[in-house]
């Protein structure tokens, strides 16, 4: 007898359910997240096949089962349909909808990250956060001296302000305190920026798929780190192609009939490799000959207000099929067969 498991997976507690190849429920309880409670659950049924959905919290109970020799498979959120859009949408149902839809073998999988490689990505993610936060910052210094009708500060002088900078701009007191704190929040951010760039630098420098990646032009450190962390394991993607839409480069289609539309699904895929990839693109274009003479002749088919971000978006194509061959292949770049007439070959 075959046995299935669906997890719905909570903060605190979660649902497991478990039935028979016949579709009978065997178990369908909410018990506390504890590996152990839920082992104990699974473990009189043998090493059942289990699904659970990839939600924030994921990792302990996927990495607890797999070192109890339990087969998991995490469940890609986005696709889960028969979830989601269920008109009775309960705990205790949806363990049973995933662990249904494991026995009939049509569970949408999404990638397991390797766990010792996952702390490594989350500090990058962190670093992430921090210059967003900064930027934040930023903004919102130069919010405050609109509304006190300083408009002759830029972007760039606002990155540089410091109090002496405040004290000559403003008088009041209580506005040069609220500048104040947000330059000391800036400054904190920065360090803190300035240090997870330094333990993830001194982690994969001497990588040679990172120093590889590094020959694509307008690929530096960061871009690389980005690139390099996000991705994984190449090998999960057969095709070049697969990559380029999982980077959120290759547009989606929407067929019917007659009709042939573009953009479906654009923002389905990992923002970050997106990011990476549409810089790349632009310093490429900024400091690479080939590039630049590549961009414009793009630009030039797609005239408009949007064909510049067009235009971005084949040139970002293009370098994610460089980025997978560089990594696929161990090689660094060759601009030769990046710009022949088919990439993919």
């Amino acid at each position: 007898m075959s046995y299935f498991c669906g997890i719905d997976l909570g903060a605190k507690r979660s649902q497991v359910c478990i039935i028979d190849n016949d579709q009978k429920v065997l178990v369908n309880r909410k018990v506390a997240n504890d590996i152990e409670v839920i082992h104990r659950l699974i473990r009189p049924h043998g090493r059942v096949p289990t699904v659970i959905e990839s939600t924030f919290n994921w990792y302990w109970i996927v990495d607890g089962l797999q070192d109890r020799k339990v087969p998991v498979t995490l469940a890609h959120s986005l696709k889960l349909a028969a979830i989601s859009s269920a008109k009775v949408k309960t705990d205790k149902r949806d363990a049973l909808v995933l662990a249904q839809l494991l026995r009939a073998n049509m569970i949408p999988t999404s990638y397991i990250y390797p766990a010792e490689q996952r702390p490594l990505r989350d500090l990058l993610r962190q670093r992430w956060d921090a210059v967003a936060l900064r930027a934040d910052e930023y903004r919102k210094m130069r919010g405050r001296l609109y509304r006190e009708g300083i408009t002759t500060v830029g972007s760039n002088e606002v990155r540089l302000m410091g109090a002496e900078e405040v004290n000559e701009l403003i008088d009041h007191p209580l506005i040069r305190r609220q500048m104040m704190a947000n330059i000391e929040r800036v400054e904190l951010l920065t360090r803190q920026i300035k240090a997870f760039e330094k333990e993830l630098l001194a982690q994969v420098k001497t990588r040679p798929d990172f120093t590889n990646l590094k020959t694509i032009p307008g690929i530096g450190d960061i871009l690389a780190l980005t690139l390099l962390l996000e991705i994984g394991e190449i090998s999960r993607f057969p095709k070049a192609r697969q990559f380029a839409s999982y980077c959120r480069v290759a547009p989606g289609c929407a067929d019917s009939g007659d009709s042939h539309r573009r953009g479906r699904g654009n923002k389905q895929g990992n923002p970050y490799l997106k990011w990476a990839l549409t810089q790349a693109a632009e310093y490429a274009r900024r400091f690479d000959r080939q590039f630049a003479d590549h961009f414009d002749a793009v630009l030039r088919k797609h005239p408009g207000a949007s064909g510049t971000i067009i235009t971005h978006c084949i040139v970002a194509h293009r370098i994610a099929f460089a980025v997978y061959h560089i990594l696929k292949d161990g090689v660094p770049y060759n601009p030769e067969k990046l710009f022949r007439s088919n990439p993919e070959s």
